[in-house]
């Protein structure tokens, strides 16, 4: 047969990099057998070794597969022509090509032997040889009789069909990976320096390597349009770099043309998740082999990697070329979409920060704003930092800090976002210490001091995050702190500096297609300014225009532009359309239930009702808006000096207020929650009457020592109500409750037990004991190893549980996680009592704790596991029997879990019998 050169020839390298880190691990394994090289497709694989075999100046068989040499005759054959280079004449076999495979075989082993230098076989691109078994078998016989001076490398995008384990286990085998293969810092800032010429700064080193992951090729091709881009150029395209002409040509040649449809639509569809969940994504395509399509993926090294938390990701440039294909195929309108089902998926799933993130990418504010009520109340202030600083931005390309910050920095309670304040401070000042740009995180914080009423400190940070935004040319983060500093100087009556600011925002907005989130709020503000100057022709046509903008971007943001028409028709003393701009605005932020949005839509309908002779109504505007601007201290000091105002006009009589009947002396209340639910007061039993009441207070019992929003408590006891009908029972609900505890209340607010603070709602515990806090109470703040001094106090313990949490009402989810909490506690005494008697020698006892261990819980196997060896050391061999088909029982036949028992149970059973 005829041999091609070309086939066994390694590449030319012109220009090379040498990767000494690479290098050393070579030097240091090739001794091995085998050394193979397993990774994505332009990580490096051909230009290590080529270099490497440059830079050593040792002798190698090269040989770059093609599919053609999956024929075992062909795939011989070229490998005899190869190493015949590297024996003397006299020693190549006598050409036959009618040889059979295992007398070339024993050519090829013969030929081996004869060399008296170190030769490496490099087997370039072996994956396409995969499921060829004779090729595979022809290369173990290789293995077998390969001399101490003959190494094989094997290079793919995935991993040798060969007995790698086998040959792990022989310590015949050395392997790289993707990780081995990726760039790490030093690497790329020598690459980019030496190689490249291009003196780049560390952060920008940094950045480049946080977005490329390290992928060669990727390198290779930003070079090409770094080189031509100054210092400002060059900033700005590493901040906000995607993916270039080269890069995208080359996956879309060398990576995703090479799918079958199927596979190159699940990588499209998939593209919008940050994690790939099979579970998630079966029920987002309604496929049901989510979990083979991402470990055929995983199998072959097409850019997917598992994080620390083994969840399977994309790399981040792979992602964002994928993302870019489906825009490219399906309409803005069908992505939203999608997100939005991703939301209801992930909230299902009780996954809430990314149904949250899925909700605002697919226009769905209404749903994101309810499900950040339900976060408020469900986890911790630092928690947020996940979502201020970055989360919504990491999952769309599309996105930015600019699209995200509106919406963002007015949804999160501002009680949260002051415990970040630290946090952010530290990372500027951490950045601005390395000379870095610290734009985004000054104008993070920015928003936090300008809703927490620090107007000054605000708008210097919004004006150091426009010089730092436009140093790195990130123009929409320039407009957007253009357009909050023309906001912060209209707040403080500098409507000369608002106008240019709102001007100055427009214009970036203009030039340089900045998304319309920006735009919206820098037409608002120079309406407003308009506004302020009795403009109102013009500011008329800003205000439309930002109402139309809002469509497209932000729908829960349509409260301020409404209560701009409600401003606009007051000064033109046309009240009655003003009111009904304003009751629209109010209607509109009430939906979306955004403090800061009803705040002022409320405080603008005031004042309109002011000018309209309407002081009671005005009154109770600016109270409902003082309430809901108590924690934003410029905007609660606006609308108290509004409602002082009209304390003092003339119009203003006053509001009655009844005086309020001293409380009752409160009785106590024991509540009874592990196992059957009782709450007594002295003697006698309570029951709670109504359905909706009883889930209230077992809502307000889980949450004890903590206030719960009433927007909360909707959500949980009422989610498929509209907000009137869910307020209207609420109210009923609450109203029953705190009759059924305290018959002889007059006042619901004078209630001993269900107290209310603002909007807040809480369980006073004074005079009120739980069982579950009793159980905890000789559980926490104690190690699980149960000694003689704590016995006594395990003991109490195991005695309170008398049954899981609120055991009564398993299909509530609000008491799902205490419930779980409990009962892994109580889990855990078990345990230590268990081992306590063992240790002690009763063992009667300790067998009564670890039965009633398995009755509780008969899943779990590290306890069948330890009780069986215990057993057995007591030469209890029956019984280790019994609890050994019990867990074989339990685990293997019923979950398909393989109990490891069968090994310590012969062994045990053998010393047994010994002794």
């Amino acid at each position: 047969m005829k041999i091609f050169e070309s086939k066994l020839s390694p590449p030319e390298l012109t220009k090379c990099f040498p990767r000494e880190r690479l290098f050393l691990f070579l030097d240091q394994h090739l001794h091995k057998t085998l050394l193979s090289i397993t990774c994505e497709g332009g990580y490096g694989k051909t230009t290590l070794i080529s270099s490497y075999l440059k830079a050593r100046s040792i002798s190698a068989v090269w040989y770059r597969l093609e599919t053609s040499d999956r024929n075992p005759h062909t795939f011989l054959a070229y490998l005899t022509a190869g190493l015949g280079k590297h024996v003397g004449r006299e020693k190549m076999p006598d050409a036959n090509e009618n040889r059979t495979a295992a007398q070339a075989i024993d050519q090829l082993v013969a030929m081996m032997a004869a060399c008296e230098e170190r030769i490496l076989i490099v087997l370039d691109d072996y994956h396409l040889l995969k499921d060829q078994e004779e090729i595979k078998q022809i290369m173990v016989q290789l293995f077998h009789s390969s001399p101490p001076l003959i190494t094989f490398i094997v290079t793919g995008r995935m991993k040798p069909d060969l007995p790698l384990v086998q040959m792990k286990l022989r310590q015949q085998l050395a392997e790289l990976s993707t990780q081995d293969m990726a760039f790490n810092l030093e690497e790329t800032e020598s690459l980019f320096r030496e190689l490249f010429h291009l003196d780049i700064s560390l952060e920008e080193m940094q950045l480049i390597l946080r977005k490329t992951e390290g992928w060669a090729a990727s390198l290779v091709l930003l070079w090409d349009v770094l080189k031509n881009l100054n210092d400002t150029q060059r900033k700005h395209f590493i901040t906000h770099m995607g993916i270039t002409e080269d890069i995208y040509s080359y996956l879309v040649t060398e990576v995703l043309g090479q799918q079958n449809e199927e596979l190159q639509d699940f990588l499209l569809h998939t593209s919008l998740l940050e994690e790939l969940e099979p579970a998630i994504i079966n029920r987002w395509l309604d496929i049901s082999h989510a979990q083979k399509m991402v470990d055929h993926l995983h199998t072959h090294h097409l850019f997917i990697y598992r994080d620390h938390r083994r969840a399977y990701r994309y790399h981040q440039l792979f992602k964002v070329f994928l993302y870019q294909r489906l825009k490219s195929e399906v309409s803005q309108a069908e992505i939203n979409q999608k997100h939005v089902q991703l939301g209801g998926i992930y909230e299902q799933n009780q996954q809430l920060l990314r149904a949250f993130v899925h909700y605002t990418w697919g226009n769905e504010y209404l749903e994101a704003a309810r499900l950040m009520r339900i976060m408020v109340n469900r986890y911790r202030p630092e928690w947020f930092l996940h979502v201020v600083d970055g989360a919504l931005e990491a999952l769309s390309p599309d996105h930015s800090l600019a699209t995200t910050s509106l919406f963002l920095f007015r949804c999160v309670p501002l009680a949260i976002m002051e415990e970040l304040i630290p946090v952010l401070e530290e990372s500027i000042k951490r950045k601005q210490e390395k000379n870095g740009l610290a734009a985004e995180l000054q104008h993070r914080l920015a928003n936090i001091y300008f809703y927490r009423g620090d107007i000054k400190r605000s708008q210097a940070l919004f004006l150091a995050s426009a010089e730092g935004a436009e140093q790195a040319q990130d123009f929409a983060l320039v407009a957007l702190n253009l357009s909050m500093l023309s906001q912060n100087c209209r707040l403080q009556d500098k409507p000369a500096d608002a106008i240019r600011y709102a001007r100055q925002s427009l214009s970036y907005s203009e030039h340089h297609g900045i998304p319309p989130h920006v735009l919206m709020h820098g037409l608002w503000n120079l309406a407003e300014v308009l506004l302020m100057q009795k403009e109102l022709d013009s500011a008329e046509t800003f205000i439309q225009e930002t109402i139309a903008v809002s469509d497209l971007c932000d729908e829960a943001s349509k409260a301020f532009p409404y209560s701009s028409m409600n401003k606009l028709y007051r000064l033109r003393r046309e009240y009655e359309k003003a009111i009904e701009w304003g009751r629209k605005a109010v209607s509109h932020a009430s939906r979306f239930r955004i403090d800061t949005d009803i705040g002022w839509a409320n405080m603008e309908l005031g004042i309109t009702y002011i000018h309209a002779q309407e002081p009671e109504l005005a009154e109770e505007c600016l109270c409902e808006a003082q309430r809901y601007f108590q924690k934003y201290t410029h905007f609660y000091r606006l609308s108290e000096r509004v409602l002082a105002e009209l304390k003092a006009s003339q119009t203003y009589t006053g509001s009655s207020v009844k005086s309020r009947p001293l409380a009752l002396e409160a009785k106590h209340l024991c509540i009874n929650i592990l196992g059957q639910f009782i709450i007594q007061c002295g003697q006698e039993n309570i029951n709670i009457t109504r359905k909706t009441s009883l889930y209230l207070f077992l809502l307000l019992l889980t949450n004890r020592g903590r206030r719960l929003t009433k927007d909360y408590i909707m959500e949980e006891l009422f989610p498929d109500d509209g907000m009137e009908t869910a307020l209207n029972k609420f109210y009923v609900s609450l109203s029953i409750l705190r009759k059924n505890l305290e018959p002889e209340l007059d006042n619901g607010r004078n209630s001993a037990y269900v107290k209310q603070d603002g909007d807040n709602y809480f369980l006073s515990m004074e005079n009120i004991r739980v069982d579950a806090d009793d159980f905890l109470q000789w559980t926490s703040g104690k190690e699980w190893r149960v000694t003689p001094l704590t016995i006594d106090q395990f003991l109490k313990a195991e005695s309170c549980y008398r049954g899981d949490f609120a055991r009564d009402f398993p299909y509530q989810s609000f008491l799902v996680a205490e419930r779980e909490m409990l009962r892994s506690c109580y889990m855990r005494v078990l345990e230590g009592v268990a081992r306590y008697y063992w240790d002690q020698k009763h063992i009667e006892r300790s067998i009564h704790y670890y039965d009633k261990i398995l009755e509780e819980d008969p899943y779990s196997e590290h306890i069948y596991q330890e009780y069986v060896a215990r057993l057995l050391e007591a030469k209890l061999v029956v019984k280790a029997r019994r609890v050994y088909a019990r867990g074989k029982r339990y685990l293997e036949e019923e979950l398909g879990i393989p109990l490891q028992l069968d090994l310590i149970l012969d062994e045990k059973e053998n010393i047994v019998r010994k002794k």
